[in-house]
């Protein structure tokens, strides 16, 4: 019995190989139509990383399955431990290895959004902040954190309480967040992946409402660069964190409101 589960564990783990390594030559999955038609895509993070950690299959999917433009709103300089003007410069690289020119990739420092593991945002200042900035950029589509902003940050999960009131007004693009997972599905690498995936094609293919985007080997070590350019963040559960995520590989979003 034990020959035959190891038997079929390998036999899955190479389909999953397979499938990493075929992605580029597969039919794209499918997409909410707005996120299809979308040509001006803004991603609303909360500290230098998150891009890295979170959003990087959103990010390099997007931007490369046709011509899109990026724009990268962080809405802290990630100061908790003094290192906010390193931290901008290592977030405008990581950046630019995505495919965000350093022009759109930007880094606030203001007073009441700061890097502070124990402070709710309020979403009144979050809200002032993303309308000055769409007014800059007129994005067709925003990007961001779900309520639970998949690591539980309380920063994270106040965007994404203030995101889920702005979609409520109808005033701002379409709004989709990343969808949180359970501590055991969020360390479990590409293990999953065939099971999300079938289940986005045979089961969500006609919702409007979400889509799942898995990134090519290619785009993995892109992302793996990406989370290299934070090299003030270098400490080894960050590794042990990008070496089993799954959130490095795909991840799934949802439309908010």
């Amino acid at each position: 019995m034990s020959r035959y589960w190891t038997r079929a564990l390998s036999t899955y783990m190479l389909v999953v190989l397979l499938a990493t390594i075929a992605k580029d030559y597969l039919p794209a999955l499918p997409l909410p139509a707005e996120l299809d038609r979308s040509e001006n895509v803004l991603w609303v993070t909360a500290h230098p990383d998150d891009e890295s950690f979170f959003f990087a299959p959103t990010i390099l999917n997007l931007l490369q399955q046709k011509p899109r433009r990026g724009a990268l709103l962080c809405l802290s300089t990630g100061n908790h431990e003094g290192l906010g003007s390193e931290r901008i410069g290592e977030l405008e690289l990581s950046c630019a290895r995505l495919g965000i020119s350093s022009d759109r990739c930007v880094a606030l420092d203001v007073p009441h959004l700061q890097d502070e593991p124990g402070v709710w945002w309020e979403a009144a200042e979050i809200h002032a902040q993303l309308q000055k900035w769409i007014a800059a950029w007129q994005p067709d589509a925003i990007v961001t954190f779900d309520a639970y902003g998949v690591s539980g940050h309380v920063n994270h999960r106040a965007i994404g309480s203030a995101m889920r009131a702005a979609a409520q007004t109808g005033e701002y693009p379409p709004i989709y967040a990343v969808d949180s997972t359970s501590i055991f599905a969020k360390f479990t690498s590409v293990f999953l992946l065939p099971f999300v995936v079938l289940r986005q094609t045979l089961v969500n293919t006609r919702r409007e409402d979400a889509a799942v985007f898995v990134n090519s080997i290619g785009q993995y070590r892109l992302t793996r660069a990406s989370f290299h350019a934070h090299q003030s963040q270098a400490r080894w559960f960050r590794t042990l964190f990008v070496s089993f995520s799954r959130y490095l590989w795909y991840v799934s979003v949802s439309r908010v409101g």
